[in-house]
């Protein structure tokens, strides 16, 4: 998975990030997004929780914490690219 955009399911949310590095306990993800629904629709929060720092380049997720680990949608991670580079991808 090292490398791979995945998304984690977690009891309090859904994260999407760069998978930096994974060991028996954790997963190290680059740029961490938290997945939103707004009123405008589904998106992606600048950050993952309510009081961290906004744009966060990384953060560590205990296993004993995500229920499931899973290849993220397409467009999804074409939106994830784009907020996390600035880059935008057709």
């Amino acid at each position: 998975m090292k490398g791979d955009v995945v998304t984690l399911v977690t009891h309090v949310g859904e994260v999407i990030g760069r998978v930096v590095e994974e060991n028996s306990d954790s997963i190290e993800l680059a740029d961490p997004r938290l997945f939103v629904n707004q009123e405008s629709g589904a998106g992606l929060a600048p950050g993952i929780c309510m009081t961290g720092i906004k744009d966060p380049t990384g953060a560590i997720f205990y296993k004993g914490s995500i229920v499931a680990v899973v290849a993220t949608a397409p467009e999804l991670e074409s939106a994830w690219q784009q907020q996390t580079s600035g880059i935008i991808l057709q």
